[in-house]
């Protein structure tokens, strides 16, 4: 990763990364150059358009995931890549990032049902609010620029489900030249299975104010195992329409479409056996969604006390379906009597106007920043089960939801010391309602989750080699839809999020990142056997350290060499097991990885990654039980290598070829069962091959 030197802290209005002009004009301002101390210039947006300005003076920690890392032909997907972040962990079920399972800090939850996760700002979970996990996950590596990964310091604008931080998936920006990139990516695994990645992008102004960029991407094939047919359709048009001086529109328009089937886990005897067989013929996974943006942009000025005003309204929707069918039992070993069917419909509509104030002083500065957003979610939540003995269907479940959800937000972003110094008191109301009924039983039942989220951030630039920040900041998640079907009244899940950090960059070329943290999660919600309903009595401390380091030697500018480690400690604090670890929370992970240009148009990549074990159940049970269903998982090292040759072809056009190895020394590892296959040995991704072709013209 290329080190650039931070000359200002840029907070655009438009939401997380949706302006792609005002992206590309902060990366060509991103030049090397002498270190100087320069003021940090507040504007409004938090998160900003994840620049490596932006990431420099942010007042908490985060992480961004480049272009060149995501391009690796060794990078199976975007939860793959996510790895190299510290403090994140994936559970690889498929290989192909169609189905991540993303924990941060120890935060895990089915379908990455614990983390925030945005698409150029616009909400990715079916149910922004009702359902968090991402059940569909309707992105693509090969449309995407790179991610933004904020572990902490922005709760009071990105709400809710934001106890882990949020995660941005940034689109490539529209060019201003039309550009046509044709790329085809292809993956040899084990027993002859191949996966075929295809992408389509082509874009640009058509007048000098108006730009379309479309992006077709495809996977088809089988991603490594038995019973892994894959088909996921990605298609997306997306527009910029800069009005005049001081009016943009920004759109979009989705319709994504995946249809899998699920390998499943496997016993540990048929796991020993052959980990790349499966036993769970009747597993697979379809869904689709329909989604359409658009975030409209207007400065207004100087107004009154201040300098300039600026204004958004940002509107989102999609109409999504999703189904699981699976066999029943789940015990690994094939032998279903029912097989089950849940299909869920999603028609969500969102809107969420800002307005930001500045006033500008010589030393002394303010940014007030006032939004709000409106979310309305409609689910039909059904479940089926056939009997395979007799044919006979029999509904399950027959679910519906009407979900409305309100937040208020209001921060100040206060500089001193000519600017060096920010301090940003904010406070964030949620205000969430939800209606569940049931088309069998008839019963019926409201829920109300109503809170205030204090935050305060503090980013100082000590000197031009410095950069120290804390924040503090309360989080909620609602009670998903599923857990308030049974009596009585379950509240929001809450946390107290704290964070203390620094980055120095002694030298231009070299960066390092340290940052302490404790997230005090309670009021999570367990379900209660005894009594047949969700209770608020979950409660888990999680705290440690995170670090990253940065380095280009200046007597080696082609060599760009990163490694990162994060320690956590995840703690049960209440009920049987208090004082037990969290499960799934390993205790340390560490990565490195290297990036070499040589031969004027040659690269290669190396990277290594190492995850320490984990329990997997709330009592840290050491050894597995019959079924697999507990047992601590074993700690891993996977090593990954990429070579890539760039051709420099006539007319400005680039063609470059790529070979990439997943797992290059074929370690084999397993996870537990996953979400519909709960039960037995989930085994990870073994030794493949991706060759690839990219040509840009």
């Amino acid at each position: 990763m290329k080190i650039t030197t931070p000359h200002y802290f840029s907070l655009s209005l438009v939401t997380l990364g949706i302006c792609h002009s005002a992206m590309a004009a902060d990366q060509q301002a991103a030049v090397p150059g002498e270190m100087s101390l320069a003021p940090i210039v507040i504007q409004g947006d938090v998160l900003g358009a994840a620049s490596d300005q932006d990431v420099r003076t942010y007042a908490g920690s985060r992480s961004v995931i480049d272009s060149s890392d995501l391009q690796k032909a060794s990078a199976r997907g975007l939860d793959d890549a996510l790895q190299r972040v510290p403090g994140v962990k994936i559970f690889d079920e498929t290989g192909t990032g169609a189905l991540p399972q993303i924990s941060v800090r120890g935060l895990y939850e089915s379908r990455s049902g614990r983390i925030q996760a945005l698409s150029d700002g616009i909400p990715l979970a079916l149910a922004p609010y009702g359902q968090t996990g991402l059940s569909l996950f309707p992105m693509t590596m090969a449309t995407v620029d790179r991610v933004d990964i904020v572990r902490g310091g922005a709760a009071v604008q990105y709400g809710p489900n934001n106890v882990g931080g949020v995660i941005n998936f940034i689109s490539k920006p529209i060019p201003h030249k039309w550009e046509t990139t044709l790329q085809e990516k292809t993956t040899f695994n084990a027993g002859g299975r191949q996966l075929w990645d295809t992408y389509m992008g082509t874009g640009g102004y058509l007048t000098d104010t108006f730009g379309l960029q479309l992006d077709l991407n495809t996977l088809s094939g089988e991603y490594g195992r038995e019973h892994s047919d894959t088909d996921v359709q990605n298609y997306r048009l997306r527009g910029q329409w800069n009005i005049d001086d001081d009016r943009d529109l920004s759109f979009g328009i989705q319709r994504y479409k995946a249809d899998m089937d699920l390998a499943g886990a496997l016993s540990v005897k048929d796991y020993k056996d052959d980990p790349r067989q499966s036993t769970r013929p009747l597993d697979r996974f379809e869904g689709d969604t329909n989604r359409v943006w658009g975030t409209y942009t207007q400065r207004l000025g100087a107004m009154g006390p201040f300098d300039s005003v600026e204004y958004s309204w940002t509107n989102f929707a999609h109409d999504s379906y999703r189904n699981f069918v699976v066999g029943l039992p789940f015990t690994p070993d094939g032998t279903a009597a029912t097989k089950q069917d849940g299909p869920r419909d999603f028609k969500v509509w969102g809107s969420e106007p800002r307005i930001s104030a500045t006033i500008d002083g010589d030393t002394v500065g303010q940014t007030w920043l006032l939004g709000a957003r409106y979310v309305s979610e409609d689910i039909d939540y059904k479940v089926n089960r056939e009997s395979l003995a007799t044919g006979r269907t029999t509904p399950f479940r027959d679910w519906k939801f009407d979900d409305d959800a309100r937040a208020f937000y209001l921060s100040n972003a206060i500089s001193l010391l000519d600017h060096r110094l920010t301090i940003t008191p904010g406070v964030r109301y949620e205000n969430a309602r939800m209606d569940y009924s049931d088309g069998i039983t008839g019963v019926s039942q409201e829920n109300k989750s109503e809170e205030w989220l204090p935050g305060l951030t503090v980013g100082y630039q000590a000197t031009d080699k410095w950069f120290v920040y804390t924040n503090a900041q309360k989080s909620l998640r609602p009670p998903q839809v599923t857990q308030i079907v049974k009596e009585g009244d379950v509240g929001a899940e809450l946390a107290w999020n704290y964070e203390a950090g620094v980055r120095y960059t002694p030298w231009e070329g070299l960066r390092m990142d340290f940052d302490l943290y404790r997230i005090d999660f309670d009021n999570q919600i367990i379900y209660n056997a005894t009594t047949d309903r969700f209770d608020n009595i979950g409660s888990t401390r999680h705290q440690g350290f995170e670090t990253e380091i940065f380095w280009t030697p200046q007597a080696m500018h082609n060599l760009d060499l990163h490694a990162s480690f994060a320690y956590l400690d995840a703690r049960q604090r209440n009920g049987t097991f208090k004082d037990n670890e969290v499960p799934y929370s390993s205790r340390n992970q560490f990565t490195v990885d290297g990036r070499y240009r040589f031969a004027e148009h040659w690269t290669y990549n190396l990277d290594g990654l190492y995850v320490s074990s984990a329990y997997t159940d709330a009592a840290n049970s050491g050894s597995e039980d019959a079924t697999a269903s507990v047992g601590k998982l074993p700690a891993y090292w996977v090593w990954n290598t990429a070579l890539e040759r760039e051709f420099k072809l006539a007319n400005e056009s680039v063609l470059t070829a790529s070979a990439g190895i997943s797992n290059l020394f074929n370690r084999e590892y397993y996870f537990r069962g996953i979400d519909t296959s709960p039960w037995g040995r989930q085994p990870a991704p073994e030794r493949s091959l991706t060759l690839g072709v990219n040509y840009r013209f």
